[in-house]
């Protein structure tokens, strides 16, 4: 049997989750790299087969890597292109979590003609976009497409209904930013914490809103035929009168080194967390309005790690990705996207099905 061998860069929680997960594979072999001993050690201390390196100088990655078969940049989004610059050095796949900037794709375009590229391979984007557009490609001609991800705490304790799961910088950009959206088969973007909706999912209450940077490459969408899409976050009632408060009322949308200080020390560190993505399409046939909703919940399972649903949801979907790719079904070069893998497979992966659920 070929192993398939993939370097990890980056020791957080999704990149130790990824390598958790891919370790437990006779088919991979793993090298993950990180400049924090700590990180490392955490790794090591759960003796596992993985081999670790600790990083020290951007020039030593390319010679590194060129034995290898795939890298992962699970970095923050700003250390994406260098590690990119390091994979077209060595001439490997690549893959990571952030969408792709034009910078990076700049970067990235000489070695997709020899390599495949996988791009904001996460939750949203990732496996949403997947999961998107088999409910587009289910459902026929569509007029309407809205798409909602929740990560949120299982047993919401504080007025916000909220904590500390994901990226407080990233959680910032999703409330502040413009909303990458389509109406009527064009481009545009809308403000954040708009359009809102009141759902009830099991039994549950929740609400929705505009958000940001939850869709990679919205000409996907367009390509089949949509005509508006949206793309909103779920939360706990509630939860949208006090972010507007923060951010309108105390005006700590132009202050985000205080609104992330905020967070970051008053908000509780979630582990139990729930995953939901909840999609409706809208659409005509034969001149009658048609709707079809598709909802799908995740929860964290530790036997798989110490790791939360949005953690390891995330980390689940790159590795299945990782496999089909070490199995030739994404093809050998190109920028691949995310409706290449029907979505049920994708689900059905045994990365991703003990967590679907609960």
């Amino acid at each position: 049997m070929t192993v398939f061998k993939v370097t990890i860069f980056g020791a957080g929680k999704i990149g130790s989750a990824l390598a958790i997960a891919l370790s437990a594979r006779e088919e991979f072999s793993v090298l993950v790299i990180d400049p924090s001993e700590q990180a490392l050690d955490g790794l090591r201390d759960r003796h596992l087969s993985v081999k670790s390196h600790l990083f020290r100088r951007w020039d030593e990655l390319p010679a590194i890597l060129r034995e290898r078969d795939a890298t992962v940049a699970a970095v923050p989004q700003r250390l994406v292109p260098e590690i990119a610059k390091a994979a077209v050095g060595a001439g490997t796949h690549f893959l990571d979590f952030s969408p792709l900037q034009p910078d990076t794709r700049q970067i990235l375009e000489p070695l997709a003609r020899q390599r495949v590229i996988l791009n904001g391979c996460g939750v949203a984007p990732g496996i949403v976009e997947n999961i998107a557009t088999g409910l587009i490609a289910d459902s026929g001609p569509i007029q309407d497409l809205t798409i909602r991800v929740g990560s949120i705490p299982r047993f919401p304790t504080n007025r916000l209904g909220y904590g500390q799961i994901w990226d407080v910088d990233g959680l910032i950009d999703e409330y502040t930013k413009p909303c990458e959206a389509i109406r009527d088969g064009r481009m545009t973007t809308l403000t954040p914490l708009e359009d809102i909706e009141r759902i009830m999912l099991d039994g549950v209450a929740y609400e929705g809103f505009t958000t940001s940077g939850g869709l990679k490459d919205l000409e996907l969408f367009r390509q089949m035929k949509a005509r508006n899409v949206t793309f909103k976050t779920l939360r706990y009632p509630g939860h949208l009168d006090y972010m507007r408060f923060l951010l309108d009322d105390l005006g700590l949308k132009f202050r985000r080194d205080m609104l992330r200080s905020l967070f970051l020390n008053g908000l509780p560190i979630i582990e139990d967390d729930v995953l939901l993505l909840f999609l409706t399409a809208k659409g005509l046939s034969d001149n009658r309005k048609v709707e079809r909703s598709l909802s799908v919940k995740f929860r964290p399972n530790s036997a798989l790690g110490p790791f939360n649903a949005m953690t390891a949801v995330a980390s689940g979907y790159a590795a299945s990705l990782l496999l089909l790719l070490r199995q030739g079904e994404l093809g050998t070069e190109g920028f691949v996207a995310h409706n290449r893998v029907p979505s049920q497979r994708l689900l059905e992966s045994s990365f991703l099905t003990p967590l679907v659920g609960g």
